[in-house]
C-alpha cells in the first residue's frame, strides 16, 4: 500500500515535470515567433518610411538640376550646387544623405556602336583611356562585340557567343546597348581588378552623348588626343577649376580632332543620384539614373535598390 503510494507521488511529479517542461518549450517558442512576426513588421514600415525617403531624395535632386537649368543652361560644372554632396541630415528617426554625379563626365560605352555600327573615334578614345589606366587596349575590342549586333568577331581582337557559350554557365552576349556598366564583368577578359579600375571612368547612358570637359577628370580628358597626356590632362584640370573652362573653343579646337571636338561640351543631361537612408539599424541606398531635358524636366530612367 505504501509501495503504491510512492510510485503515485513519482508519477503525479513526472507528470508535473513534463507539462512545465511543455509549457516552457510552448512559451518560448510564442515568444520566438512574437519576436520574428515583430522584427518583420519594423523591417516591413522602415523599408516603407526608407522608399519614401528615398523618392523624397530624387524630388530634392530633381529640383536641385531644374533649378541650375534656369539658372545657368549653358554650362554644368563642379562649383554648382547639384555637385555639393549631401552631408548626412537628420529626419525622423535617422539619417539621409545623398549625391549627384555628372555621367557626362565619363566615357559612355554605348557610343562604340551607332547605328549598328563600330564608331572609330570612339573606339580609338576608349583604346587610349584603357592604355592610360594600365589595362589591355585591346579590350575595346571585346567590349565592342558584347554591344555590336551582329556575330562577327571584331579585327583583331574581340569575343562573340564563341567565347562565353563555353563557359560554365554558358551565356551568349549582349548584343545590345549596355544598361550598367556593372555587365562589364560579363565580359572575357576584365576581371574583377580591371573593373574597379575602370569603372570611375566609364558609364552607360543613351548611344550619342556629349562629353562634359567641365566636369571630366584628367584620364577622360587626356583620352581625347594623343596631343593630351596625363600631365596636360592634369593641367587642364587645374585651370578649369571648379567654376569650368571659360572657352572650350579655343582651349580645346587645337588639341583634339574636329570629329572628336563636335562631341565635347559644357552642357549634362543625365546624372546619378546615390542617396542614403539610415534608419535604426537598416540602411537603404538608391541609386537613380536622373534624365534632365531641354526643357527643366527630370525624370528617373533606371532605379536600382541596396539594403544593407
Amino acid at each position: 500500500m505504501i509501495c503504491t503510494k510512492k510510485n503515485d507521488s513519482g508519477a503525479a511529479l513526472l507528470t508535473a515535470m513534463l507539462v512545465v517542461a511543455l509549457g516552457t518549450v510552448i512559451a518560448v517558442n510564442m515568444m520566438w515567433s512574437t519576436s520574428l512576426d515583430l522584427r518583420r513588421t519594423t523591417s516591413a514600415l522602415a523599408n516603407d518610411q526608407g522608399l519614401l525617403y528615398l523618392q523624397g531624395a530624387e524630388a530634392w535632386a530633381g529640383d536641385i538640376l531644374r533649378a541650375d537649368l534656369i539658372e545657368a543652361g549653358n554650362s554644368d560644372h563642379l562649383g554648382e550646387q547639384w555637385a555639393a554632396e549631401l552631408p548626412p541630415i537628420p529626419i525622423d528617426g535617422g539619417l539621409i544623405s545623398g549625391r549627384l554625379e555628372d555621367l557626362h563626365s565619363k566615357f559612355n560605352l554605348n557610343n562604340l556602336v551607332y547605328g549598328g555600327n563600330v564608331d572609330e573615334f570612339s573606339q580609338i578614345q576608349f583604346e587610349r583611356l584603357l592604355s592610360l589606366l594600365g589595362l589591355d587596349p585591346r579590350l575595346a575590342g571585346v567590349v565592342i562585340d558584347w554591344i555590336d549586333p551582329d556575330i562577327d568577331v571584331t579585327f583583331p581582337y574581340g569575343g562573340e557567343d564563341n567565347v562565353y557559350t563555353g563557359r560554365l554557365p554558358p551565356y551568349r552576349t549582349a548584343n545590345s546597348i549596355i544598361t550598367t556598366p556593372t555587365e562589364l564583368l560579363a565580359i572575357s577578359g576584365i576581371d574583377r581588378d580591371s573593373y574597379r579600375t575602370l569603372l570611375p571612368y566609364v558609364t552607360a547612358i543613351p548611344t550619342g552623348s556629349t562629353l562634359n570637359v567641365n566636369t571630366a577628370s584628367e584620364y577622360i580628358l587626356a583620352s581625347l588626343s594623343d596631343d593630351i597626356d596625363i600631365n596636360l590632362g592634369t593641367q587642364l584640370v587645374q585651370e578649369r577649376g571648379l567654376a569650368g573652362f571659360v572657352d572650350i573653343n579655343s582651349r580645346f579646337q587645337q588639341l583634339v580632332e574636329p570629329e572628336i571636338f563636335s562631341r565635347i561640351s559644357t552642357i549634362s543631361r543625365y546624372f546619378l543620384l546615390t542617396a542614403t537612408v539610415t534608419l535604426g539599424t537598416h540602411q537603404f541606398t538608391m541609386y537613380s539614373l536622373l534624365e534632365r531635358d531641354s526643357s527643366g524636366i527630370v525624370r528617373s530612367m533606371f532605379r536600382s535598390m541596396g539594403v544593407q
